[in-house]
């Protein structure tokens, strides 16, 4: 858990670990406090279609059977008796299960006895923090399964294109329903960027109007951000990537095209983050130089006037002396004049103006103009 900070909601840390240190390969240990399963289940072809929530998940395995692609989406990983029971109707490898309740797992891809197993980062804003959820798909003969941590996902316009026969999705395979997902994914960075470029566009117009010390919380916070976005992207195109280049039997060439497109999605997303990163460093620097010049301007005024009063607080010191006006020949004159006291305040003016107009030319109390 990232430290809190007053007035700032918690980010939940995505990277803990489950499994004790020596635990056997393959050990499935959930959460507790996670949310229990919730089994959405969506089977279709080219002239079928069934959309229901499981609850009996031997109605899962009677499905199988009767339609081309089904997707089981499942959402929250608190009950091991479910992921049990979904691990041996589809045969899913123990390692990767093991890999789905510890969601500290880095973007990936794996291939277990046939099936495709994929690790991606799903990102989403809760109370004005960003977390950094798992998503866990794996890719079989007919089937594809996503298991996500919470329940909220990026998947409802992929639904949507389902039910509608919209897309290519009735006639394709499940590779190509594993492509959607991924890039869904990948497109929902983009909105979150975005976000996050807007945010530091107004820190830095705060910085550059009036910097203040909420301006550098802020640029630390959105840095933050940005580098959870980039831990996300990253390693997510090296899994497209290796997807695109290990030629797997289940991906066909077809779809090859299409994760082109979502690789060339995370590039951009790579892209977008590392200039905001760069902006956002660029920014801290400007704040820092213009609380130093903001302090170097407190410095000079406080120093004009102290160079201002050193002289009329030497003669105010010498005639505030008590000499005696009759004391002879080396008194001071000036106390018998009718006009001494106004000739002490005309001489204090005139040397006043006269430092005033010197800093002015030296240009210490603004731009000098040049001729």
């Amino acid at each position: 858990m990232s430290r809190k900070r007053p007035g700032k909601q918690n980010r939940r840390s995505p990277f803990k670990r489950r499994s004790k240190p020596g635990a056997a390969p393959g050990t499935m240990i959930v959460d507790p406090q996670a949310p229990k399963p919730r089994v959405r289940l969506i089977a279709f072809g080219p002239d079928e279609f069934l959309e229901t929530e499981v609850e009996d998940l031997e109605k899962i395995a009677q499905i199988r059977g009767r339609f081309p692609v089904i997707w089981v989406n499942v959402d929250g990983l608190g009950d091991a008796s479910v992921l049990s029971r979904l691990q041996k109707i589809f045969g899913l490898h123990p390692l990767a299960m093991e890999d789905v309740v510890n969601s500290h797992q880095r973007p990936k891809v794996e291939s277990y006895d046939g099936q495709l197993f994929i690790i991606a980062r799903e990102l989403t804003v809760r109370e004005t923090c960003l977390e950094n959820d798992q998503l866990a798909i794996f890719v079989g003969q007919g089937f594809v399964i996503s298991f996500q941590e919470i329940r909220g996902d990026c998947f409802d316009p992929v639904r949507a294109r389902i039910r509608d026969r919209s897309g290519q999705f009735r006639s394709r395979g499940p590779d190509y329903l594993c492509y959607t997902l991924i890039d869904a994914v990948v497109d929902s960075y983009f909105p979150t960027v975005e976000s996050l470029g807007e945010k530091l566009e107004a820190a830095e117009e705060s910085i550059l109007r009036r910097p203040c010390e909420k301006d550098l919380v802020r640029l630390h916070d959105l840095k933050r951000d940005l580098l959870l976005v980039r831990r996300a992207a990253w390693p997510l195109r090296e899994a497209i990537g290796s997807l695109i280049r290990d030629r797997h039997p289940l991906i066909t060439e077809s779809t090859l095209a299409y994760l082109r497109d979502a690789a060339d999605h995370t590039v951009q997303i790579i892209d977008l983050v590392e200039t905001d990163r760069e902006l956002c460093s660029d920014l801290r620097d400007i704040y820092l130089s213009s609380v130093s010049m903001r302090m170097n301007q407190i410095v000079k005024v406080l120093t004009i006037i102290s160079t201002i009063f050193i002289p009329l607080t030497f003669l105010a010191g010498v005639y505030g002396m008590n000499f005696d006006p009759a004391a002879g020949p080396l008194s001071m004159p000036e106390l018998r004049q009718p006009l001494g006291y106004a000739g002490f305040w005309g001489v204090c003016l005139l040397i006043a103006v006269s430092l005033l107009g010197l800093f002015a030319w030296l240009g210490w109390l603004g731009e000098r103009s040049e001729p």
